[in-house]
């Protein structure tokens, strides 16, 4: 029962020995390494400084712990300039750069403030032309004047009178704004004029002013007034006018109305009459064929029937009248409105 014991033990002082084991060595490498320092920084060296003249040289003795300090200084310093160098060349070319995008973008700012200047100009232009009509039309807003000329050529500032000014706000700003605010102006009487215009369009709808021959075709060949009656060749009161084209050519309504009345007669042959407001009747006589019917209404340019030769008539013809109330009138000043025919030219 002894023998375990004695194992036992042996083998807890093997334990005990090993990390003694490991550290002995290293504590002798370091030993080692620090006796090499102490011999090394007990040494001296010489560093000699020869001239190229006659003089006597310079030499100064420093040990190994100075020198090395020394070394590492100028590796420092070394270090160090290339350092800044390289950031500094970073720091050039990257403001380079960014003077070079100021540039650009002061060039492109450069060409808007120009183009808002050239369409300041046209917006002026515009406005002028705007209040003139306005004011032919007796439509001028109130409060809205004639603005001042500006002072000198391309200077915006005293173009227009803006009403509050902010002067830490830059020149280019200003001047978007001075355009905003001039259009935004513009819109109301555009507004108005626009109603004016539709207004107009509607009248002429009610009036007999368009072309009765689609496409504007046809030649007058007879006007309304005095004139030698093509068959009796007597001089008689012409109540309308002859417009020559081929046969079939379309017949359109010259108003918006009501067909009040289709029907033949042995001297104007198939005819069509509309009645229009204001208290305006239109016939269309001579017709080939009627595409209307009594109490159709029908629109301004509207088909009526075909153009031809029935009833009294030397050829293919239309006759077409103007009647206000109970008194004819001549259609010349009323075909004048729109004007958009060709087949005026050929009046005789």
């Amino acid at each position: 029962m002894g023998y375990p014991r004695r194992g036992k033990a042996r083998r807890s002082r093997s334990h005990a020995d090993l990390p003694l084991a490991i550290l002995r060595p290293i504590g002798s490498l370091f030993a080692k390494i620090g006796a090499s320092l102490a011999t090394l920084a007990s040494k001296k060296f010489t560093i000699m400084l020869i001239p190229h003249t006659d003089r006597r040289g310079v030499s100064v003795q420093v040990n190994a712990v100075v020198l090395s300090l020394l070394v590492l200084l100028l590796s420092g310093l070394v270090f160090t300039f290339f350092y800044l160098t390289t950031v500094y060349s970073g720091s050039a070319r990257a403001a380079r750069e960014r003077e070079a995008g100021l540039d650009e973008t002061e060039r492109r700012l450069s060409s808007v403030v120009t183009e808002i200047e050239d369409a300041m100009r046209l917006a002026r232009a515009f406005d002028s032309t705007l209040q003139d009509t306005l004011a032919g039309l007796d439509m001028a807003p109130p409060g809205r004047g004639r603005e001042a000329p500006p002072t000198a050529a391309g200077d915006l500032g005293a173009d227009m009178i803006v009403d509050e000014v902010n002067p830490n706000e830059p020149a280019e700003l200003q001047t978007v704004r001075r355009l905003v605010a001039m259009v935004d102006s513009a819109v109301e009487p555009i507004d108005s004029l626009a109603g004016v215009l539709r207004m107009q369009k509607d009248l002429l709808a009610d009036l007999p002013n368009f072309w009765p021959i689609k496409g504007g075709r046809g030649r007058v060949t007879m006007e309304f007034g005095p004139n030698i009656h093509p068959i009796t060749d007597q001089w008689y009161i012409h109540k309308g006018f002859d417009i020559a084209d081929a046969l079939g050519v379309p017949v359109v309504a010259a108003a918006n109305g009501k067909v009040s009345e289709i029907g033949f007669d042995p001297t104007y042959g198939l005819y069509v009459w509309v009645r229009h407001r204001y208290g305006f009747r239109t016939r269309y006589a001579h017709l080939q064929s009627i595409s209307v019917s009594e109490g159709q209404q029908v629109i301004q340019g509207e088909r009526l029937g075909a153009l031809g030769n029935t009833g009294l008539a030397t050829g293919p013809r239309l006759y077409f009248q103007i009647w206000l109330g109970t008194d004819v009138v001549d259609p010349a000043g009323f075909l004048k409105m729109a004007g958009d025919f060709g087949g005026w030219d050929s009046v005789r």
